[in-house]
C-alpha cells in the first residue's frame, strides 16, 4: 500500500516579504519538500518592512519550482518593533497557527510534521500537544542552526521529536546540553539548489555587464559596515588594486555606507550592486567570479556552528573558493576543494587571492573537485532524506 504524502508546516519567524538568506533557506527547503511529494504549509509573521515584495512576487523572487502554501499570519509588526511587543505577537501568532493546524488534523489520515528555526515559534506547538494528548496530531523537528545554553532552548529540543541540526558540531554541542539519543538528529550540511540553467563564466559575465579584463573577486552575502568579513575583504582589495572585487546585497543605505568607508580606505577597485528582490539574480555573479570568497570571523560569528549557506553555491559553480578553516565547515570543507587562508588578516586574505589568480591551475583543480564533492548535497536529496528520517521518528 502507498504511503499517502506527509504534511509539512514550517514556522518562519521571518516575514517571507524580503528574500534574505535564512528565508531564502527555508523556501528552497520547503520547496524541495514539496517537489519529493509532501504536502507543504510555510507559516510566517507579516512584518511591514519599506522594501517588502508583494505576496504575488514570492515565487519568482524564491525562484519556486513547486506549489505550496504560503500562509501569512496577521501580526502587526515593523522592522524596529520592541523585542518584547515582537515576542508577544509571534506566541499570539503561533498559538492560533498550531490550534488551527490542530483542527486540520482531526480527521486527517497522513502523518504530519511541525518544523522551525525559531525555538519559542515551536512552544505553542508543544504544549498543545502535551496538553491535549493526540488532539494536535503531528511530529514536531526543531531546526537548530546555533546552540544556546539557555532554559526555552533546551525545552524545546528536550520536547521535540527530532532534530534538523546544521552541523555534527552543532548536533554534539546540542547533545552535551540535552541528553538525547544520536538517533533524533539529522544534519543539514547547507545544500544547494540544482542550478539546472547555470551558464558559462562569459555569458554570466554579459549577463551582469563585466566587460573588465581584471580578474573578478566576488562576494555575495549580507552588507554592512557591522559586517566585519566586508572591512577584511576591503582592506584586501586595497592590497590587490589590479584586480575588481564585486559585492552583492545591501540596502541603498548600506550601500551608501560602505562606499564612504571605501573612500576613507581609499579603496578604488569594489564594485556594489545592492540588493536584488529577485535571490535567483545572484547565481549569475557567483558563475561570473575568479575567485568567490566567504571570510567570516570569530568576532561576530560562532564559528563552531555558523556555516554560510553561500559556501555550498560557490562550490557548485565551478569557481574557486577562498575561505578560514573553521569548525563548521569541516564536515564538508577540505584542503582538496577550497583554498584555505588564515583567519582575521587582510595580508593572509590577500595572499590567498592573489595566489590562486597566479596559479589557475590550483584553483581548477580545487573548483572540480568542490563541484565533484557537492553534486550529492543538493536539497532535493536532503529534504528526501528528511522526509524518510521525519516518518521514522517516534513521539517523544
Amino acid at each position: 500500500m502507498t504511503e499517502k504524502p506527509l504534511s509539512v508546516y514550517v514556522y518562519s519567524p521571518f516575514c517571507l516579504l524580503r528574500p534574505t538568506t535564512n528565508r531564502i533557506f527555508d523556501m528552497r527547503m520547503c520547496d524541495s519538500m514539496a517537489v519529493n511529494g509532501a504536502n507543504v504549509v510555510i507559516v510566517y509573521p507579516f512584518t511591514y518592512m519599506k522594501e517588502n515584495i508583494r505576496r504575488s512576487e514570492i515565487p519568482a523572487c524564491y525562484g519556486l519550482k513547486s506549489k505550496f502554501k504560503t500562509r501569512m499570519q496577521f501580526t502587526w509588526l515593523l522592522e524596529n518593533s520592541p523585542s518584547w511587543y515582537r515576542f508577544i505577537m509571534m506566541m499570539t501568532a503561533f498559538t492560533l497557527s498550531s490550534i488551527r493546524i490542530a483542527f486540520e488534523r482531526l480527521f486527517a489520515s497522513n502523518e504530519a510534521v511541525i518544523m522551525s528555526r525559531d525555538a519559542k515559534s515551536l512552544i505553542p506547538a508543544i504544549l498543545i500537544r502535551k496538553l491535549t494528548g493526540k488532539f494536535l496530531k503531528t511530529k514536531i523537528i526543531f531546526v537548530a542552526a546555533e546552540v544556546k545554553d539557555k532554559p526555552i532552548y533546551k525545552w524545546v529540543v528536550r520536547n521535540s521529536d527530532g532534530v534538523f541540526a546544521g552541523v555534527t558540531t552543532t548536533r554534539d554541542a546540542i547533545m552535551k546540553l540535552v541528553p538525547i539519543s544520536k538517533e533524533k538528529f539529522i544534519l543539514s550540511l547547507a545544500p544547494v539548489p540544482v542550478y539546472a540553467n547555470d551558464c558559462s563564466k562569459e555569458q554570466s559575465r554579459k549577463n551582469i555587464g563585466y566587460n573588465d579584463s581584471a580578474p573578478l573577486i566576488v562576494y555575495t552575502g549580507k552588507l554592512g559596515l557591522d559586517v566585519l568579513e566586508l572591512k577584511y575583504i576591503l582592506k584586501a582589495a586595497k592590497l590587490l588594486p589590479q584586480y575588481k572585487f564585486l559585492f552583492t546585497g545591501g540596502r541603498e543605505s548600506a550601500v551608501q555606507k560602505v562606499k564612504e568607508y571605501c573612500k576613507e580606505l581609499g579603496v578604488e577597485n569594489a564594485i556594489f550592486t545592492g540588493f536584488f528582490n529577485d535571490s535567483t539574480a545572484v547565481r549569475n555573479y557567483q558563475l561570473a567570479g575568479d575567485v568567490l570568497v566567504s571570510y567570516y570571523t570569530s568576532n561576530d560569528h560562532l564559528i563552531e556552528f555558523n556555516y554560510p549557506q553561500k559556501i555550498n553555491e560557490y562550490m557548485s559553480t565551478g569557481n574557486p573558493i577562498i575561505t578560514p578553516d573553521f569548525p563548521a565547515t569541516q564536515d564538508v570543507l577540505t584542503s582538496k576543494n577550497v583554498f584555505f587562508v588564515a583567519p582575521d588578516s587582510e595580508q593572509a586574505l590577500a595572499n590567498g587571492i592573489k595566489h590562486l589568480i597566479e596559479n589557475p591551475q590550483v584553483g581548477a583543480q580545487l573548483a572540480a573537485q568542490a563541484k565533484e564533492d557537492i553534486k550529492s548535497l543538493t536539497f532535493d536529496s536532503k529534504t528526501k532524506e528528511l522526509l524518510l528520517w521525519a516518518r521514522k521518528l517516534t513521539y517523544n
